[in-house]
Order: C-alpha cells, then structure tokens, then sequence
C-alpha cells in the first residue's frame, strides 16, 4: 500500500545536521506511527514519503522552507529583566512561555542586556538543512 493523506504510517528515521550530527532517531527506540496529511510530522518528510511503500528506505534532505523554516530576526524579544525569575537571566537558559492559543513555546536566553533578556523564540532548528534517512515499515 502506497502512502497518502489518511494513511496510518510507522516509520523508522534518523534526522541529521549536514555536518552528521544526529538529532534525533528511533534506531534504538520504537519507531514513529503517524497519519498521513495530519501535520503530525515536518511538512518536508510528510511531501518527501508521499507515494512510498512498506518496506521502501529512503534518504532525504529537508530544505530549510521545508523543516523549521528560516531563522526570524522578529522571533528574538527582549523581554524587562523584572518579568523573569532572577535564575534565567543566564545565557542558553531555555524559558517556557504560553503561545496566543495556549501552546507551549520554548525560548533560549542568547544575550543578558542591562535591563533586558533577548530571548530567541526560533525553533532550534531554524535556518537548518536537515538529512533524514527513513525506512517504511508500515502503511495501513
């Protein structure tokens, strides 16, 4: 069976820098069920394994538009020192703050000003071609 929009998809997946850095596999691990279509996964692997077959392994580069997108110049805030606890105001702290819908975002602490924080709300992953190889090991 073919994948497409609907289908129910287990996958075994290792995602890497350019450079061979892992970021993240299921090679030790259970392997990733997801459907098809649903944004559960990164736009570019969902675009990339369209049509593929159980069984099928594949090797994909993810350009930057289609992983995490570029890096936003506008996602850096610089946020009053007086509004964070006094622990965070450290470079590379990683903050939790509640999105406009209720989701939790995530933001590391690049530079401790005077008066503020610039906080980087970027995906880590920003502005990063990302290499994922992919085995098929179900579509129902």
């Amino acid at each position: 069976m073919k994948i497409a929009d609907g289908k129910t998809v287990t996958i075994d997946y290792t995602l890497s820098l350019k450079n061979g850095d892992i970021i993240e596999t299921t090679k030790d691990d259970e392997p990733v069920t997801y459907v098809q279509g649903s944004g559960e996964v990164i736009e570019g692997l969902e675009q990339a394994v369209a049509g593929l077959e159980n069984g099928t392994k594949k090797d994909i580069i993810l350009p930057v538009a289609h992983a995490f997108g570029a890096h936003d110049p506008e996602a850096l805030l610089a946020i009053p020192k007086t509004d964070l606890p006094p622990e965070s105001l450290v470079p590379e702290t990683i903050l939790h703050a509640n999105g406009p819908k209720g989701q939790t975002i995530n933001g590391k602490v690049v530079e401790v000003k005077e008066d503020t924080v610039i906080v980087d709300f970027n995906h880590p992953l920003a502005g990063q071609e990302l290499y994922c190889a992919v085995h098929i090991i179900d579509v129902q």
